[in-house]
């Protein structure tokens, strides 16, 4: 049955009642366009947060709108190249209809012209009919020719903005220093893995990876030295793994890794083989090659369990990285959800 907007409006008031939610337009709008469909991440995240949770709490609607409806820095800058595109296209569009009327004109001094020929007019009127024709066929040339300097700077013009435009999606969820993922990329690409390893009954492993010693080493050595060893941590992370793999820079000297179609003991052999492909890796001080060291990473590696909260997902992996450190470090523990909690987790996805 296809529900209408009315009736996604009524679901809506009807949900924040129930809640205990005021209906302001941002709580509102959270539950229309969830009963909608339309954001299906947002639909993904509220069912989230409903796996756990009876009703929406006032702070999760501000999160949720905030993360999906809310317009950030971001989302204007791509606003404001997209009104540019639009703009352009439109100036475009103008200048066509303009060429268009320009010709029609133009047909009709043709057909005054042809009329002249037929009608049995004088030499001199005839001639004068030329002279027009003449006059007119020069101005259309011309007009034909602004017009496709005009179109060809617009093209270009639209190429630009076009560039802008991915160059600021880019840069917005990209770290600058090591160039993969920043905490905004991974955040939005955890809702949306989680979410099909949800709906597909796939599996989904996430490694948290953090560089030994690092303060210790930056404190010594200086932070450009420090910048050598992330970006270096990154190409090797990079360089290692599988295309659809997720790589992230979570912050500090911290990386998070989403392998998706991975189950845990895969994820643990990807782990050991990242850790033992940057130890082989020596730093090195560039203006005068001395050898400052090798690097050796801990990674705490969890299992999604689909309907978990994504705290809980990422909590496991952090719990097992600092395990990892104090075991001794350069080394991988995962950590697996207690069967009660799954089972739980399950149980309550069953509800809702």
């Amino acid at each position: 049955m296809a529900y209408t907007p009315d009736q996604w409006a009524l679901q809506a008031f009807e949900r924040l009642k129930r809640d205990g939610l005021v209906p302001t337009p941002n709580n509102y709008a959270i539950y229309y366009y969830y009963f909608a469909g339309s954001n299906p991440r947002l639909r993904t995240a509220v069912d989230i947060f409903l796996s756990k949770q009876p009703s929406l709490t006032q702070d999760n609607c501000n999160e949720l709108y905030q993360t999906h409806l809310g317009i950030d820095a971001e989302h204007k800058m791509l606003q404001e190249a997209n009104a540019s595109i639009e703009s352009e296209v439109n100036r475009m569009l103008d200048m066509i209809d303009r060429a268009s009327n320009d010709a029609n004109q133009y047909s009709e001094t043709l057909d005054d012209f042809s009329g002249t020929l037929t009608s049995g007019k004088s030499m001199e009127q005839i001639r004068e009919a030329v002279t027009k024709v003449a006059a007119e066929t020069l101005n259309m040339s011309a007009q034909n020719e602004r017009l496709a300097a005009q179109l060809a700077e617009a093209t270009q013009q639209l190429s630009e903005m076009r560039t802008s435009f991915d160059q600021i999606h880019r840069e917005s969820q990209i770290d600058p220093l090591t160039e993969v993922g920043n905490r905004k990329f991974f955040d939005k690409e955890l809702i949306h893995t989680t979410a099909e390893a949800r709906d597909n009954a796939a599996p989904l492993s996430l490694l948290m990876v953090d560089i030994d010693h690092f303060k210790k080493f930056n404190d010594s050595y200086g932070h450009q030295i420090g910048d050598q060893v992330l970006r270096l941590v990154a190409r090797t992370l990079v360089e290692n793994l599988k295309g659809r793999d997720v790589i992230a820079r979570y912050g500090g000297e911290e990386f998070v890794i989403l392998l998706a179609q991975t189950r845990l003991q895969d994820a643990e052999r990807v782990a050991n083989l990242l850790r033992s492909a940057l130890s082989t890796k020596q730093i090195k001080k560039r203006s005068t090659n001395e050898t400052l060291g090798v690097i050796t990473v801990s990674i705490g590696a969890a299992e999604y369990c689909p309907g978990e909260d994504m705290e809980s997902f990422i909590g496991r992996a952090d719990s097992g990285l600092y395990k990892a450190k104090g075991a001794g470090r350069n080394q991988v523990i995962c950590e697996t959800l207690p069967d009660a909690e799954a089972a739980a987790i399950k149980a309550r996805r069953k509800v809702f």
